[in-house]
């Protein structure tokens, strides 16, 4: 599972840029060239220990870091920070095949972010470097007790004992100043990494619009005062959005009509299942976040989608029979416009290409000539990373050998492989939206 990971990255991605700038037919998307002659000389790609894939740092608090979804991950601090390998930054992280840095923690506050020691963790901003392209933040919560009040009201209205109090003037006094402590997290993000596109995610909708039920027990007043607790900080989130040029990903907004009472909740009531935190995002609210994120990547232009076409005319990368079964064959097929013809990918910076919700993969992650390609569940792994090399090549990192069809076939139905890079017709895939 990707998390926190020490890799020697710079080297990597040195080489990897070098190639990429051989290779402008990746970063944009053209339509397919006329096929030349085959060229005998030899174009091995260098062999890499490590996988190439954007640099992503993930920061935040538990909304971000995802307590109580199994497993957790296998980073630095994970246990200490209740930081699930399935949170929407790590399903991001594997179906990009992005290099993931993930220290959300949950209790974090805008200065755990910026400053702050969060016990012997240093602060969370620390994690990115120049190398950074991605970045996301769900953060501030804290900053204005939103789960703590929360709790402490169910605690209050379900007749519980020991419930804390609720300081209402130390979250007012707050508000004023929480998009301007979001705004200088982007600000201190941008000071480091320049090109790092930065991306506000809000909080999750805890409540219904009105009224309450048995698993959020709150009065009517108490409930009132969270749901103004929740506009007021996605409104904060937006501020600091709209003030840094980060982009919004306005998950409140999304997760209306998916609140602890609804028949769908993507979070847990106040009563959850043993092992799950109260109020937080479950599976399938990380699951959602991790969609609306991939649109926000989308709509800005850091991932794209289209056929590649093969430098065989008149031909695709294709999953058979547009299947989704772990294992399904990736091949050589009559280009025909789709779903399974129509490939995710990050222009540049390479990772995975992804297609019907899943990734290109070589099987059993072998680096063998000949090893066949097929279609498996987004892992993270790099036998799913692919980087563009020359002539509009595909090389897998891990192997150095490029995606090719054997023997450049022209038949439908031809499974495609990894071979060493040789720059013919049979290496060439081009992404092309026509």
């Amino acid at each position: 599972m990707p998390g926190s990971r020490t890799t020697n990255r710079l080297p990597i991605r040195t080489w990897a840029r070098a190639v990429c700038a051989l290779a402008a037919a990746w970063a944009a998307v053209v339509a397919a060239p006329a096929v030349t002659a085959a060229q005998p000389v030899s174009a091995q790609a260098p062999s890499v220990a490590a996988d190439a894939g954007t640099d992503y740092v993930a920061l935040g608090s538990s909304f971000a870091a995802g307590p109580g979804i199994p497993p957790v991950q296998s980073s630095d601090g994970a246990d200490a920070c209740a930081r699930s390998a399935t949170n929407y930054p790590s399903l991001v992280a594997r179906e990009i095949g992005a290099d993931l840095t993930d220290v959300s923690c949950s209790g974090a506050t805008t200065q755990h972010v910026l400053r702050n020691y969060q016990g012997s963790r240093p602060p969370q901003v620390q994690a990115v470097t120049p190398d950074t392209r991605l970045v996301t933040v769900t953060i501030g919560g804290n900053d204005v007790n939103y789960l703590g009040s929360i709790n402490a009201y169910s605690c209050q209205a379900s007749g519980g004992s020991n419930c804390p109090a609720v300081d209402r003037e130390s979250i007012e006094r707050t508000f004023p100043e929480l998009p301007g402590r979001i705004g200088e997290i982007v600000r201190a993000v941008h000071a480091v990494a320049p090109q790092a596109r930065v991306y506000l995610v809000t909080y999750f909708t805890l409540l219904p619009d009105s009224g309450t039920c048995a698993v959020a027990p709150l009065t009517d007043e108490q409930a009132a005062y969270e749901r103004s607790i929740a506009a007021r900080l996605a409104a904060a989130t937006a501020d600091a959005a709209a003030a840094t040029g980060a982009t919004l990903v306005d998950l409140a907004g999304a997760s209306r009509g998916h609140d602890a009472c609804s028949a769908n909740p993507w979070v847990e009531s106040y009563r959850p299942a043993q092992g799950r935190s109260t109020y937080h995002p479950n599976e399938a609210g990380m699951r959602a976040a991790a969609d609306l994120v991939h649109a926000a990547l989308a709509s800005g232009g850091v991932t794209r989608t289209a056929a590649f076409r093969s430098g065989i005319p008149g031909k695709c990368a294709d999953v058979r029979a547009a299947a989704t079964a772990d294992g399904t064959p990736v091949q050589l097929y009559t280009c025909n416009g789709t779903a399974a013809q129509r490939w995710t990918y990050v222009p540049g910076e390479g990772g995975t290409l992804r297609a019907l919700g899943r990734c290109l993969d070589v099987s059993g992650g072998g680096t063998a000539n000949g090893t066949k390609v097929q279609l498996w569940q987004c892992n993270g792994t790099g036998a799913q990373r692919w980087i563009p090399g020359p002539d509009s090549s595909l090389v897998n990192p891990r192997s150095g050998r490029c995606l090719d069809d054997p023997g450049s076939s022209t038949a439908d139905g031809t499974q495609l492989q990894i071979w060493d890079c040789n720059r013919t017709a049979a290496q060439r895939w081009t992404p092309t939206t026509a």
